[in-house]
């Protein structure tokens, strides 16, 4: 199909043993809004979820989480797939010398706004911001990593235009995310390191590598301090550097 999250689909979240818990007007509301996903474009997407803007299930969150993603144009599952598995693969941009992570939050960022003003920026910034609310309350562990990617991502490759790092219109190297990402606010990004791992990192055993390999960083990160502006600054330093040391 040619959206990633249609790919990744909602099947497991529209699980028997869920719609059996919701009444039968918020399972027929669940059901026409994935219908609907299924068919729908980045002008569409959106449309299909308004009927479910109260709905607080995570099943609701998740259906809200895809249409985001549609919205944005995702794309492809390989380009997905493959910034995934570049996480622990060791580090092969910004000259060798930061993580691999930042490869992956290279390739994962929105920009379907526009990437030529502020106003854009702003607006694929805030894209990310409610797809990382939406998502990390759905049912599904991935897709909160996802998000969380693609919030580094986005807040970075933005940060990036801003500070004149890459010109307005650009593409950002790896270099310019990482040197981006020193910029970012510490207690956003302590504030992202927690609610991932909270979401995604609890159980591991059967994970993908690629999960693996950013809950340990993001575990570093938290072990390093008691403050999301404490965790934040150590995500950051090791992203830049993996053999750094946080304070």
């Amino acid at each position: 199909m040619k959206h990633y999250l249609k790919i990744f689909t909602i099947i497991a979240a529209l699980s028997t043993t869920f719609l059996f818990s919701c009444s039968k007007n918020s399972t027929d509301d669940l059901h026409d809004v994935q219908l609907c996903l299924n068919k729908a474009d980045a002008g569409t997407a959106m449309g299909c979820v308004d009927k479910i803007s109260g709905d607080s299930s995570p099943i609701a969150y998740s259906l809200r989480c895809t249409a985001i993603f549609i919205t944005q144009g995702y794309g492809s599952a390989a380009s997905f797939v493959n910034a995934l598995d570049s996480i622990g693969s060791g580090s092969t941009g910004c000259g060798g010398s930061c993580s691999s992570t930042v490869s992956a939050i290279n390739a994962l960022k929105f920009s379907a706004a526009g990437i030529a003003n502020v106003t854009e920026w702003d607006a694929n910034i805030a894209s990310a911001n409610e797809a990382f609310s939406q998502c990390s309350q759905a049912d599904a562990k991935i897709y909160t990593q996802i998000a969380s990617l693609f919030k580094l991502g986005t807040l970075a490759a933005m940060t990036a235009y801003k500070l004149s790092i890459v010109a307005p219109g650009g593409t950002p190297t790896e270099t310019d995310i990482k040197n981006a990402l020193g910029s970012l606010d510490d207690a956003t990004v302590g504030n992202l390191v927690e609610v991932t791992y909270s979401a995604t990192c609890q159980n591991t055993e059967n994970a993908s590598d690629s999960t693996k390999d950013y809950c340990t960083q993001l575990k570093t990160a938290l072990d390093a301090g008691s403050t999301d502006t404490q965790i934040g600054s150590c995500l950051k330093l090791k992203l830049a550097n993996p053999s750094a040391t946080c304070p």
